[in-house]
C-alpha cells in the first residue's frame, strides 16, 4: 500500500479535493445558502461565528487604519472574513502626583512631537492596575492612527520615565476584542455592512464584509432571528474552541 505525501500551508484549497464551497452546495438540504444570499442582498443582519482573529493596519479611504479581522463561518457553513473598522488605537499615561493634567499634556505633546506624526489626547480617570486605591487616578489617553505609531509613542513616553497603562505591545487585538465585547467563540450578528463578495483577501473566504465595530454584536437570543434563519442550523454547530488564560505581572 502506498501513501501520498501532501504538504498543506493552510492558505488555499488542496487540488483534487472538494472545496468547502462544493461540500456546502452538496449538503445544503435546508436551502441555507439561498436564504443567506437573500439576506445579504437586502443588507439584513446575518449570523457569523468568529474563530480566528488578527489585528493589522489596512488602507481605508486613503488613510492607514487599524482593523480587526475575524475569520470563520456563516450559517450555511461557508467561510467568511469580517473586517471590523472604526477602532481607536490608544494607550494611557498616568499623570504624576502634584501635576495637573494640562501641565502633563504639554510635556507629553513635546515628547511625542518628534516621534509620532498624528495623535490626540483625552483626559480620563481610572484605577491603576497595581495596588489598591480608593479613588481613581487621572490619565492621559493617547490615540494614534495605528499600532506602529502607538509603539513608538509608548517607547518615547517610557524613555522619559512616565508610567503607562493599556500598553501591551503585541496583543492589542485581544484588548480590542475584550473591551468592545467581541465574541470570539460563539455566534454574533453583523449589520450595516459592506459586502465585497469575490474580493478574496483570503483565498478560503468567498464572502468578505466590512463592518463598524459598533455593529458587531453577540447573538444572545437565537429567537430574534428565527423568522429568517432556522434555529436548528445555529444549535447544531460542533465547532471546538480551545482557549487559555495566562495572567502575569512583571516586577
Amino acid at each position: 500500500m502506498e501513501a501520498q505525501l501532501i504538504r498543506y500551508s493552510g492558505e488555499k484549497y488542496l487540488t483534487n479535493f472538494p472545496t468547502l464551497d462544493e461540500i456546502v452546495r452538496k449538503n445544503d438540504d435546508e436551502g441555507l445558502s439561498a436564504i443567506l444570499e437573500n439576506e445579504i442582498a437586502n443588507n439584513c443582519d446575518i449570523p457569523f461565528m468568529a474563530i480566528e482573529n488578527e489585528g493589522l493596519t489596512e488602507k481605508i479611504n486613503g488613510t492607514y487604519r487599524y482593523v480587526l479581522r475575524l475569520y470563520d463561518h456563516l450559517i450555511n457553513g461557508q467561510k467568511a472574513l469580517v473586517t471590523l473598522i472604526g477602532i481607536r488605537v490608544f494607550f494611557d499615561i498616568l499623570v504624576p502626583d502634584g501635576e495637573s493634567p494640562n501641565e502633563c499634556e504639554t510635556k507629553i505633546r513635546d515628547i511625542l512631537s518628534t516621534s509620532v506624526k498624528t495623535f490626540s489626547v483625552e483626559h480620563i480617570k481610572a484605577f491603576p492596575f497595581r495596588g489598591y486605591y480608593r479613588e481613581k487616578k487621572i490619565y492621559l489617553r493617547i490615540y494614534t492612527n495605528g499600532t506602529g505609531e502607538r509603539k513608538r509613542a509608548i517607547k518615547a513616553v517610557q524613555d522619559n520615565n512616565f508610567e503607562t497603562a493599556s500598553d501591551d505591545l503585541y496583543s492589542f487585538h485581544r484588548k480590542v476584542a475584550r473591551e468592545n465585547g467581541i465574541q470570539l467563540s460563539g455566534w454574533s450578528t453583523i449589520n450595516k455592512y459592506i459586502c465585497k463578495k469575490g474580493k478574496r483577501t483570503s483565498p478560503l473566504c468567498p464572502h468578505e464584509f466590512y463592518v463598524s465595530i459598533k455593529d458587531f454584536c453577540p447573538l444572545e437570543d437565537f429567537t430574534t432571528i428565527s423568522d429568517r434563519f432556522p434555529i436548528t442550523a445555529l444549535l447544531r454547530d460542533r465547532t471546538l474552541v480551545l482557549m487559555w488564560d495566562i495572567e502575569t505581572q512583571s516586577q
